[in-house]
């Protein structure tokens, strides 16, 4: 009463070890340990670090910066437009003053 077994499959185990070169699959909550722990890690190294934090700050405080800017450039571009036509209109009418009307001289046209 012993099982017979094929040539090449010497008492194989289910769920044995993986053949060399092959990594076995983790269960979910030894993947979940692992993902937490390596979380964890770079947490501590990264919050740790002086440099880091003044890297972060500094680029909040841009960005925060960077978004009035962009804000404040959509905010009222028509005003500042019209603005920007009057004083041009206005300059024009300052120097037409200063000058005076031009007129052509007789010798040309």
């Amino acid at each position: 009463m012993t099982a017979e077994t094929a040539t090449g499959q010497a008492r194989a185990t289910p769920g044995g070890p993986a053949e060399p070169g092959t990594r076995r699959r983790l269960s979910f909550p030894d993947r979940t340990a692992s993902y937490g722990i390596w979380l964890a890690v770079i947490t501590h190294i990264v919050l740790h670090d002086r440099r880091f934090q003044a890297a972060v700050v500094t680029g909040i405080i841009g960005t925060y910066a960077l978004a009035s800017v962009i804000k404040n450039n959509q905010a009222r571009p028509v005003r500042r437009a019209v603005a920007w036509y009057n004083v041009q209109s206005q300059a024009q009418d300052t120097k037409m003053l200063h000058r005076g009307p031009r007129t052509p001289k007789p010798d040309q046209r």
